[in-house]
Order: C-alpha cells, then sequence, then structure tokens
C-alpha cells in the first residue's frame, strides 16, 4: 500500500473541495508545471523521447485551465446513444438513422445548458462514441479504455433491461475509475420497468459503486403513438403522433451533479491522468539510464565488498558498509534526476539496515568461524575464507540497497508535494458521504499503489 507522505512535505489540508476551489486548481495546474520542469532537466535525448508525454500534459493543462468537463457516452449500436445527446441539446445534433453504427467515430460537441449556479466556470463537452459492439477484438476495449479515463463522467446507455453483453462491458468501463450513470433509454417500451430492477441486475462491483438513483429511465425518441381525432362535422379520424423526448431526469441529474462535484470530479481526473503520464515518464527514465544505474550498482557494491573484505576491524567495517551505501543512493539520485521525498522511506532505509545488519552478523560470526576453520586448516587460509564471506555480503547487501533506491525514485516520483498522487489523496480525504465520488474512494485509493 502507498504511503502518506509527511506532514512536513504536503501542503496544508484545508476543506478544498468546497471552501477554495481555486486554491486545488492551482495546485493542479502547479503538478503539471513541476513535472514539465523536471522533463526539461533530463538529458536532450530523453526529452526527446518524452516529446508525447510533454504534449498530453500540455493539454491536460489546457483543459484544466479552460475548465472542460468531459461526458462520455457509451453503449451498444441501436441503443440510441446519439439521440440521447440529441434530446440534450433539444436539436439534431449527432446524426441518427436506420442503419446501426451511425457515429463511427468519437465526436465530441460543446453543451451549453440554461447556466446555473456552479456551472459558469466549467464548459460541458459531450462525446459521443462508436457502438461497443461495432468495433471489433482488441481495438474496442482499447478505444473504450482511452475514451472513458479520459472523460470526468461516464454515461452508459442501453435501450431496456441490460443484456448480459451490456454488463459486461459496464464491468469493464468500471476499470476506468470513473463515476457512471445508467442511461435506460426507449423507456417507454418497457412501462413496468424501473430503476430498482434495473439495479437488481447489476452484479455486487457494480452494486457497491452505484445506486438505483444513478440509474436513470428516458425517452430520447418515443415511439409514435395512435390518436383519435374528432373533427367539427361529426367525423371521427386516426392519426399518428410523436411524443416530446422524455429526458428531463437526465438533464436535472446531470446538472446537479456537475453543478454539486463538477469541479472535484475535473481536478481529479485530471490528476489522474498527470499520475498516468508520471509513471510513463519514470519507466521512460528507468529504461535511459538502466546501463548506468546498474553500472553505478555494481562499481559501488565491488568498492564496499573488497574494502570489507581486507579490513580487520568490525566498527570499521561497519562504518565503511554504512558510508558506501549512502553514497550509492546519493549517487543513484543525482544520476536519474527525479525529485526525493519520503515516500516508501520506511522501504528503504528497511533495506539499508537489513544490509547492515547481516554484515554485523557475519562480522560478529567471524572468529568463531576462523576458530573452527583453522583446525582443519592452514595458516591464512580461514581469513582468506571469512575475508570473502564478509565481502560477499557486502557485494549482495549494496546491490540490494541499489536495487531498492531505484524503486524508491521511481515509485515515488509522483508523491512530492504537489505531486499527482500527494494532491489524489488529499481529494479523496476530503470526500463526502452525499457525494459520488465517495462511493469510489477504496478504487482511487487503491490506483495510488
Amino acid at each position: 500500500m502507498a504511503q502518506s507522505p509527511p506532514d512536513s512535505q504536503t501542503a496544508p489540508r484545508e476543506n478544498i473541495l468546497a471552501s477554495e476551489p481555486v486554491t486545488v486548481y492551482q495546485r493542479a495546474h502547479l503538478s503539471i508545471q513541476n513535472v514539465i520542469q523536471q522533463v526539461e532537466t533530463f538529458p536532450v535525448p530523453l526529452q526527446t523521447e518524452l516529446q508525447n508525454q510533454l504534449g498530453s500534459l500540455s493539454s491536460l493543462s489546457l483543459k484544466l485551465n479552460q475548465g472542460i468537463f468531459q461526458i462520455a457516452t457509451f453503449g451498444f449500436v441501436s441503443r440510441g446513444k446519439s439521440a440521447v445527446l440529441n434530446a440534450l441539446f433539444d436539436e439534431p445534433i449527432f446524426p441518427v438513422g436506420p442503419l446501426n453504427g451511425e457515429t463511427q467515430w468519437p465526436r465530441s460537441v460543446r453543451w451549453s445548458p440554461v447556466v446555473a449556479q456552479g456551472l459558469s466556470t466549467l464548459q460541458i463537452e459531450l462525446i459521443d462514441t462508436p457502438g461497443l459492439d461495432e468495433i471489433e477484438g482488441q481495438g474496442r476495449a482499447h478505444m473504450a479504455q482511452e475514451i472513458a479515463k479520459a472523460a470526468d463522467l461516464i454515461l452508459f446507455i442501453t435501450a431496456g433491461p441490460p443484456t448480459a453483453l451490456e454488463l459486461d462491458s459496464l464491468k469493464a468501463l468500471r476499470q476506468s475509475g470513473r463515476p457512471l450513470l445508467i442511461v435506460v433509454n426507449k423507456a417507454d417500451l418497457y412501462p413496468d420497468l424501473d430503476a430498482t430492477g434495473v439495479y437488481e441486475r447489476l452484479a455486487e462491483p457494480l452494486q457497491k459503486v452505484l445506486t438505483p438513483e444513478d440509474i436513470l429511465l428516458t425517452s430520447a425518441a418515443p415511439a409514435p403513438v395512435e390518436i383519435r381525432v374528432e373533427w367539427p362535422d361529426g367525423r371521427t379520424t386516426h392519426d399518428w403522433e410523436t411524443p416530446r423526448a422524455n429526458i428531463e431526469s437526465l438533464r436535472s441529474t446531470l446538472l446537479q451533479l456537475i453543478q454539486k462535484e463538477g469541479r472535484t470530479l475535473l481536478v481529479l481526473n485530471t490528476l489522474l491522468q498527470v499520475q498516468r503520464v508520471e509513471r510513463d515518464i519514470a519507466e521512460h527514465v528507468q529504461t535511459y539510464e538502466a546501463p548506468s544505474g546498474k553500472a553505478c550498482i555494481g562499481q559501488y557494491a565491488r568498492l564496499k565488498a573488497a574494502l570489507i573484505a581486507v579490513c580487520p576491524l568490525l566498527f570499521l567495517d561497519a562504518a565503511i558498509g554504512l558510508l558506501a551505501d549512502l553514497l550509492l543512493i546519493g549517487t543513484l539520485v543525482k544520476l536519474y534526476r527525479l525529485p526525493t521525498h519520503r515516500h516508501q522511506v520506511n522501504q528503504l532505509w528497511g533495506q539499508i539496515s537489513l544490509s547492515f545488519a547481516s554484515l554485523i552478523l557475519v562480522e560478529m560470526s567471524t572468529p568463531t568461524l576462523s576458530s573452527w576453520v583453522g583446525h582443519i586448516s592452514l595458516g591464512w587460509l580461514p581469513w582468506v575464507g571469512t575475508g570473502l564471506l564478509q565481502g560477499g555480503v557486502s557485494l549482495y547487501g549494496a546491490k540490494r540497497v541499489g536495487q531498492q533506491t531505484q524503486a524508491y525514485l521511481f515509485n515515488g516520483y509522483s508523491w512530492g508535494p504537489l505531486g499527482s498522487s500527494t494532491l489524489i489523496q488529499n481529494i479523496i480525504k476530503q470526500l463526502q458521504p452525499q457525494m459520488v465520488l465517495y462511493r469510489l474512494r477504496q478504487e482511487l485509493s487503491d490506483q495510488l499503489t
């Protein structure tokens, strides 16, 4: 499990969700800028490799500064995804038709509903996606996951009760860790259907993060109904009339959710994406510096082993071992150019302590071993054997310290004072039980490990 950074390393934990929303925006923006500035200290070839990551960070910074709140719709073909979005706009923005798969690629449009309190600083973007059963194989899964991870809110649209395949797709989308609403379209065709009935069909993992209030019944394009027409001259005829779209429950739920949690959702999702980029950058640094890191660890380990093997004094061996481990850590920190802090520092000190204790144990056993070997050996052979044993233990200990230092740097890259993981953890701690995000707090915490 991830450890919390020390209080001295983190920003003050005031109520960042309600009292000072501007502050959390600023911190998220500074987090992005810190990563960009850090990359600028890397060697030029490594900076060239990270151009895509820098572009992603710039896009996230722009989205945050402009307050773009993205809502992505998913569903199978002919479920009425585009019709639902058109009903929200109250005009035919997205193409619909009798053919399956009218939407061939993701398309986004800004939605400007009647401005309510809390929405004036956000720009709402609705994203229509191709049917999940239109794109085959891994392409479908990759497309869905990438869009879902970029969106701040997910709408999963069905036509009536969800099928088994739709339930499987819902579980897959849940892996993105984003809040989700289920929109049951064409509800006019199922008069006995209600949100509770749909909720009971969901698997237990979905029920843990959803409530019946997150299941909305709509009729974006109701079926025509036959009406009776009575004329002034006494004639009676029958005609067909198309009722108005009924999506008020969806509209009001979206506006209320965005008003109450929109800023938090936007900042949190941005930081989650920054965290992904930071981890990607750390992997590139690890790969790029792997030969130098391996050589550095090897050199310090061999030097430490050689000095301890020839030194006859226990206290001096202990000092040499500890000093060599600390110098190795400092050299690796300079080599990788990654920020240091106290995330996972216990594991690092634990490895140093283990290396130190192993050496002391071998040193204290040396007289006994030498005496025992001296009864069956000649001259200086016992001292050579114990020296090699001490050197071997020192060599192994130094390599383990070096490897733990690398893990400390790479795993802790996003845990600085303004690191994405630190800010995400602060937001999670401030979530309130009535918030949609509160039900996702464990899932969000797991992403910090």
